[in-house]
């Protein structure tokens, strides 16, 4: 293939947050970019975090901004009435406006969250043709009317109907995958009592309802039954877990890491738990059976669709429906069955394949 089409990835919070679209930026980063000259805009918030992303391969470029956690984001989205997103997508583009990066020596440009396509399609419209946008959804009541619906894709499954409800556009969706590092090398083992932990992985907000998850296990009595709890992440709810739960809670809480860190803590784990309320798509789910780990969510349309009944589905922040299925795994033929069907469903869907829909949606033409 062509090694001659370059392309620009912008995404502000890729180097400096753990997240799906950040998975998704980076995922298609390490399978691109042995097909083009690939370069990625990251910013780094003023708190030094930052080296996230592996930039082996392709050219990395830092800006800095007003991360969604930073204390100049929430004074600035508190006095707007905003979102935090919306105001580090804003600043992000302040900074790249005073940068002098010249936008017009790429072939290609993708933008991965919705305030930074309407950015983008707002301040440099003379690169029009050039712009892609491939998003987790869209909730700017005037995004389209800016935006052409045609350069707009969506990974998950949960956005395309609601644009089409909404504002009567068609957009097409794509799947998510899985690097194929997740897959265990052999068929995991069943975790023998006092070995069981559990383990959530995601960005640590309410949305995703990780300190109901806290309370839930704390008050379970599970710690006192050889379980642990690894909450794997960052987000505006880290400092107050961690004034909350103590060592001895059972409560382990890991901040953020890199994805091969992320890996060898979910490998040997006896479930991932998943409590959201939102979810375009699911990716931690399908990692976490990718790497043979049984997993408990909430039944959301947005995953049901494509993870049918391989997870399994607890009533929504049930306490005792959480435990009970919890429970149902200690048998240890249910949690093999679960885990190797897991993996092999995971299979199905791998970075390898989305990323070449990704390529010709790069490639093409416009129209």
């Amino acid at each position: 293939m062509s090694q001659s089409l370059n392309v620009l990835f912008i995404s502000p919070t890729v180097d400096c947050y753990i997240g799906g679209t950040e998975t998704v930026v980076g995922q298609l980063a390490q399978c691109l970019k042995h097909k083009m000259r690939l370069t990625v805009l990251s910013g780094v918030p003023g708190d030094g975090k930052g080296g996230l992303f592996d930039a082996a391969g392709c050219e990395l470029l830092t800006l800095p901004f007003a991360g969604r956690d930073s204390r100049r984001n929430r004074f600035w989205s508190k006095l707007l009435m905003t979102s935090c997103f919306k105001i580090e997508s804003y600043s992000f583009f302040r900074s790249l406006a005073r940068s002098g990066i010249d936008l017009s020596r790429y072939d290609v440009i993708a933008t991965f969250y919705e305030a930074d396509a309407y950015l983008l399609e707002k301040q440099y419209p003379a690169l029009r043709e050039r712009f892609r946008h491939l998003l987790p959804g869209v909730s700017m009541r005037r995004f389209f009317k800016r935006v052409p619906a045609s350069d707009v894709f969506f990974f998950g499954y949960r956005a395309a109907p609601r644009a089409e409800r909404k504002w009567g556009v068609k957009v097409r969706s794509l799947p998510l995958g899985v690097d194929e590092r997740f897959f265990p090398a052999a068929a995991p083992a069943y975790p023998e009592p006092g070995q069981r932990r559990l383990v959530f992985v995601g960005r640590l907000d309410r949305s995703k309802h990780v300190d109901w998850l806290a309370q839930f296990f704390a008050a379970s009595g599970l710690a006192q039954q050889g379980y642990r709890l690894d909450i794997i992440g960052d987000g505006p709810l880290l400092d107050s877990l961690r004034g909350a739960y103590s060592a001895d809670s059972g409560i382990r809480l890991h901040g953020r890491k890199r994805q091969e860190e992320v890996i060898g803590l979910l490998h040997g784990a006896f479930l991932l738990l998943h409590p959201t309320d939102l979810e375009s798509f699911g990716l931690t789910i399908l990692e976490g059976m990718a790497a043979g780990v049984p997993v408990i969510t909430h039944e959301l349309d947005s995953v049901k669709v494509w993870a049918g009944d391989y997870p399994r589905y607890a009533a929504h922040l049930d306490e005792a429906a959480w435990l009970q299925e919890i429970r149902r795994f200690e048998e240890r033929d249910y949690w093999e069955r679960a885990s190797a069907e897991g993996i092999e469903f995971a299979r199905g869907l791998t970075w390898t394949g989305i990323a070449e829909q990704v390529l010709g949606i790069l490639r093409r033409g416009k129209g």
